[in-house]
């Protein structure tokens, strides 16, 4: 394939010593310019000798890209590498047979796979004006027989920024957020007398968490979008919320055989995960839009509770998405279902990480006690003061994400022409950017498969930009996660108030392993002991 040099975008080239080892240049291509005033390496850390400059490369054409193979050997390779389970594994397998850049077709998920975090920077700079990601058609699908619509994670182009510029200021905003200190504070030792009411009493001989830190999580979500509380970590659960916490749980576990599974022939033959999906999701949406209504009808039959607080901060989020006239009530239902989604599933996973490093690690459970209890003085209510000094919980939180990152890739469809490991990759394609193998590479991290959260404390050195992609737990770019900065404040509280009041240890013979679904998983429950500290913080 020819053409000229002029027709490809080149403002974001840059290429790391590995990748032109591994695609050497070849005399038969033809050959980019590149403008040193905007590559990559111009903003690297002086230091860094993994990024440098390239005034000329010779470019290979996107048919060179290997990894191209039939759909009967992807299925053969990933089940010789443990299976649907173990898509970490195969994943691996692939990147070191082929190298950072490759061909993949599995599912319903086709593209082409990078691993590096200068290729990542330059994905993130073609995906234009309205980001897209790769459709996710099982889910499309039953939103349109369903008659549901889409919401700002499945929207695209104008939709799509219409959704986020709503949500923006709520969800995005730091201000904003750090409002809700005090209410996920409550949540939060909520969990806390749950514990110490249920597991961490003498008798307990197995004490399993996942259930719990799902409704924890959305216990938060729900505090926060309904300016209400479910008391999803009471004893007694009302049977709709229950119904709603099953719903959530079957949906994704449904949808772990949609999308890895031939989806036509499920939809075809309508198969139990394709019922099954439609049956939950009615259920998630018959509920969100009763809780909707609820918490409208309590706004407009209270007049003396207004929206906005005497601090400008948005107190009732439902109500203000409904008044800014952007949105349809459909849209509305469809951004709070989703937001409940990734309450349930992506922050509660992570929570379930960080706690069993934290109880496998002794040593950076000790010394995360030590920083609280040195900030945070007996019967204080953790503030957002308090929170600027609390490196060491924001280390842990982030090192935790870096080893485990419950969503181990992100999707772009790019806007524009880019160069990728050496290779043009033309606009429209699909580009799926694997986060979990580059925060696991030694070229990026030294001991990759060791949980050290001091790795990400400021000291005199800065942390190389290079590894700010090779780690992006919530992808970045004006399309990552809309709730990542709920999501970091719920986590910092409630790790730090655990750590305050419990000293953990492990009830099992090993440590989690990861299992591929949807997210990445533990491959069991997470099942901890709860040692009463001598002093009670709360």
């Amino acid at each position: 394939m020819a053409m000229s040099s002029s027709s490809i975008r080149v403002s974001s080239l840059s290429f790391t010593k590995r990748i032109q080892t591994r695609c050497p240049p070849q005399s038969s291509l033809f050959t980019l310019s590149v403008r040193r005033s905007t590559t990559v390496a111009q903003h690297a850390d002086n230091g860094d000798d993994r990024l440098h400059l390239v005034n000329e490369v010779k470019v290979k054409p996107f048919d060179a890209i290997p990894g191209q193979q039939s759909k009967l050997a992807t299925y053969i390779n990933v089940f010789r590498n443990g299976g649907l389970a173990r898509l970490d594994k195969y994943f691996t397998w692939r990147r070191n047979t082929l190298g950072p850049i490759w061909k993949e077709s599995i599912g319903v998920v086709s593209g082409v796979v990078v691993a590096d975090p200068s290729a990542t920077e330059a994905v993130v700079r073609a995906e234009g004006k309205y980001p897209r990601r790769l459709p996710l058609e099982p889910w499309l699908l039953y939103r349109k027989m369903g008659g549901y619509s889409l919401g700002v994670f499945l929207a695209e182009g104008e939709d799509w920024q219409r959704h986020r510029s709503v949500l923006l200021k709520p969800l995005l905003r730091p201000k904003e957020v750090a409002s809700h200190t005090d209410t996920l504070n409550e949540v939060s030792d909520d969990l806390i007398a749950k514990i110490r009411r249920v597991h961490a009493t003498p008798d307990k001989s197995s004490s399993t968490m996942n259930d719990e830190l799902a409704r924890w999580s959305m216990e938060g979500m729900a505090a926060i979008l309904f300016n209400r509380r479910l008391g999803l970590l009471s004893d007694s659960v009302d049977p709709m919320s229950e119904e709603f916490i099953n719903a959530t749980k079957d949906f994704f576990r449904y949808s772990e055989a949609l999308f890895f599974l031939p989806f036509k022939l499920q939809v075809k033959l309508n198969l139990p995960a394709w019922k099954g999906i439609r049956r939950t999701a009615k259920s998630i949406f018959d509920i969100t839009e009763f809780h909707i209504k609820e918490s409208i009808a309590a706004k407009k039959s209270s007049s003396d509770d207004p929206s906005i607080d005497d601090d400008g901060h948005i107190r009732h989020i439902i109500p203000y998405m409904n008044d800014s006239g952007k949105l349809t009530d459909g849209e509305i239902l469809a951004s709070t279902a989703e937001l409940f989604g990734a309450a349930a599933d992506s922050t509660s996973n992570t929570m379930v990480w960080t706690l069993d490093l934290l109880a496998w690690n002794r040593n950076v459970q000790e010394k995360l006690h030590e920083e609280i209890t040195g900030v945070v003085k007996k019967g204080e209510k953790i503030s957002q003061e308090h929170l600027k000094h609390l490196h060491y919980l924001k280390a842990v939180i982030r090192e935790s994400m870096r080893l485990y990152s419950v969503l181990p890739f992100f999707t772009r469809i790019l806007a524009s022409d880019v160069v990728l490991g050496g290779y043009h990759v033309p606009a429209g394609t699909t580009v799926i950017v694997h986060v979990g193998l580059m925060s696991r590479d030694p070229q990026f991290f030294d001991d990759p498969d060791k949980f050290i959260p001091e790795r990400w404390l400021r000291s005199d050195k800065p942390i190389p930009r290079l590894n700010q992609f090779a780690a992006l737990p919530f992808a970045t770019g004006p399309r990552q996660c809309i709730g990542r900065r709920l999501a970091e404040l719920e986590m910092h509280l409630c790790i730090a108030k655990i750590v305050q009041n419990f000293i953990l240890e492990p009830n099992s013979d090993r440590p989690l392993k990861p299992r591929m679904r949807l997210i990445l998983a533990g491959d069991k429950p997470l099942n901890l002991k709860f040692m009463e500290r001598q002093q009670k913080s709360i």
